[in-house]
């Protein structure tokens, strides 16, 4: 009888929405906080792309400033079966302004340092964020730029594996990695 009873006030309790309380998952880290590009996902953001952890590497910095930051998550384990997915995820963490970290960008491509693929020109996409795509080492590739603090400029870098025919690889990743879009903050009207 008491099994019943008590088996009787879960399932009441259940119907009245007091089960035990969802866990949220915690905020977004603040990404003008940052000390790594490596914060930039968490372990179950990363997981759920199918990413490996990330590896920072380090890099000499944008028109001869401080040194460069970036972290390299890639596929986890090769894919079987047809269909697009993220293969990588770099972060950069570029110690310039917004416009100084565009311009330098814009003239390393420029002076076509990357031999093994073209990206076009940065330009403000409709959420507002620059950003610009094309390839490097053959694979569809889409970079944002955005700023998270006055002296500290992010870049984001995606590459998608079999891009269907026809589509955009920034329009791809954004629909892949929609975790990855959602940490990227949108510029605010002036």
């Amino acid at each position: 009888m008491r099994r019943w009873m008590s088996m009787s006030c879960c399932v009441l309790l259940a119907l009245a929405g007091c089960s035990s309380p969802r866990r949220e998952p915690p905020p977004p880290p603040d990404l003008a906080s940052l000390a790594s590009p490596c914060e930039f996902l968490r372990d179950a953001e990363r997981e759920s792309l199918g990413l490996g952890p990330g590896a920072l590497t380090s890099a000499p910095g944008l028109a001869g400033g401080a040194e460069t930051t970036m972290c390299l998550y890639r596929e986890a384990q090769p894919r079987d079966g047809a269909g697009a997915y993220v293969d990588s995820v770099s972060v950069s963490f570029l110690p310039a302004s917004l416009e100084v970290a565009e311009q330098a960008l814009e003239e390393v491509e420029g002076r076509g340092l990357f031999t093994a693929g073209r990206m076009s020109p940065f330009a403000a996409a409709p959420d507002g964020v620059l950003q610009r795509e094309g390839t490097r080492l053959g694979e569809a590739t889409c970079e944002r730029l955005f700023a998270v603090r006055p002296d500290r400029a992010v870049q984001v870098g995606l590459t998608v594996e079999r891009l269907p025919l026809g589509e955009r690889a920034c329009e791809v990743a954004t629909r892949l990695a929609p975790v990855v879009d959602a940490r990227i903050p949108r510029p605010t009207p002036d």
